[in-house]
């Protein structure tokens, strides 16, 4: 008896992992978003060629990119925590990150151009700024017009493409084993945000077929 109220009141497993993998990027992101806003000041003491080649490059534009998205980053998970429980916090971060977004968005277009990969990367980068601007654009419109189904559906393609900067960097390594150098970076711009938005949609049908099934 005593073994089957300890089994009832165990927490399900499948929550268990859900909670330490949400624990786990959320981490991620943070470690990812201190990186890039401290980035302009580490930039100086970073000695591979990768790195030193953005010091002859525009460090306005740069810090940009890479604090905007640290900024919007670092804001995001928090933003799905606290959505529900502190809407005027919420709705105050949530200014910050659009704007984080858009000045990010502008870095990116330059970040770009400059691409390690040629017009391959130039490309990929490119539609990806594109995209995250675009998308943060139209949940900002959704949650003005008072649409928030539509706001947060849009929000999670959004947070999607930022946390592109954590896939990017768990894919690098991997994509290094199998690519040259430049094959890698060509891959790895297309293949970090694809996936990534391809996962958000899958949760978000996944999320509209449960709420369908539960109304009907």
């Amino acid at each position: 008896m005593i073994e089957i109220s300890a089994e009832l009141i165990r927490p399900p497993r499948k929550k268990n992992t859900t909670e330490s993998l949400l624990a786990l990027g959320t981490f991620l992101a943070v470690a990812i978003a201190a990186y890039g806003i401290a980035f302009p000041l580490l930039l100086p003491s970073i000695t591979n060629e990768f790195h030193q080649r953005y010091l002859s490059m525009s460090m306005a534009l740069i810090t940009m990119h890479v604090v905007g998205g640290g900024i919007a980053l670092l804001i995001s998970p928090f933003q799905f925590m606290i959505y529900r429980r502190n809407r005027i916090l919420h709705r105050y971060l949530g200014r910050v990150y659009f704007v984080a977004i858009m000045l990010a968005s502008i870095g990116g277009y330059y970040m770009a151009w400059h691409a390690f990969g040629g017009i391959i990367s130039m490309l990929g980068l490119g539609i990806l700024s594109t995209l995250w601007w675009s998308f943060t654009l139209v949940a900002v419109m959704h949650a003005r017009n008072g649409n928030i189904q539509a706001h947060r559906v849009w929000m999670i393609r959004s947070f999607a493409l930022t946390y592109t900067a954590v896939t990017l960097r768990l894919m690098n390594p991997v994509l290094a084993a199998l690519f040259d150098e430049i094959t890698q970076f060509q891959v790895v711009y297309w293949l970090s945000w694809i996936f990534n938005l391809a996962l958000a949609q899958y949760w978000i049908r996944w999320r509209e077929g449960k709420f369908a099934m539960a109304a009907s």
